[in-house]
């Protein structure tokens, strides 16, 4: 199964992040420098600072970190949106909070898939926690600025893409992937 990457952008609801953006601003800051992996593996993240929630850094596993319990009621919410609005088989291969200090970007890449076609068969789905008008995301040339509690799905598999934050706040986006093919858990 390979998602159609036609559409760079697609937006498929809005979510209330009040409650996610409150339990975010009580985490202690330290939090956000323990988890080194994206930025160290991936050298245009190396601007990034992430808390994972599901993650895996062997991509075939679904395993949840120490902060996914304070997430849980939310993520379990956004999981029924992403079941009616984009894919009712599969469920969540990963979730994690990304913070984009200002003035920092993502440089233009493109995704590689670190286990066979995972990022061609996952549907990648943003929601902005926190961001500014001069937050913008670039696919292949369309760029978009992504407001706080849009849940986007991302098509940008074998597209070159980056980030810029020019704003004077952070943004910070909980990214998920949603795999049709993973096992329903009960």
């Amino acid at each position: 199964m390979i998602i159609d990457g036609g559409i760079n952008y697609r937006l498929i609801d809005r979510f209330n992040v009040d409650y996610i953006e409150s339990k975010i601003s009580s985490i202690k800051s330290d939090e956000w420098y323990k988890y080194k992996y994206r930025q160290e593996r991936y050298k245009d993240h190396n601007e990034t600072f992430s808390i994972p929630l599901i993650w895996s850094e062997k991509f075939s596993e679904v395993n949840a970190h120490e902060n996914y319990q304070m997430f849980e009621d939310e993520i379990k919410e956004i999981e029924l949106i992403v079941r009616k609005r984009l894919c009712s088989s599969g469920g969540l291969m990963s979730a994690v909070f990304i913070n984009l200090p200002t003035g920092k970007s993502i440089g233009r890449h493109k995704d590689a898939s670190p286990i066979g076609d995972r990022f061609n068969r996952c549907h990648r789905i943003h929601i902005p926690i926190i961001t500014n008008d001069y937050c913008l995301f670039d696919i292949d040339g369309e760029i978009k600025n992504l407001k706080r509690g849009e849940v986007w799905e991302i098509s940008n598999v074998n597209k070159f893409h980056s980030v810029t934050n020019n704003g004077s706040t952070d943004r910070i986006h909980l990214l998920l992937d949603w795999d049709p093919l993973l096992p329903q858990s009960s």
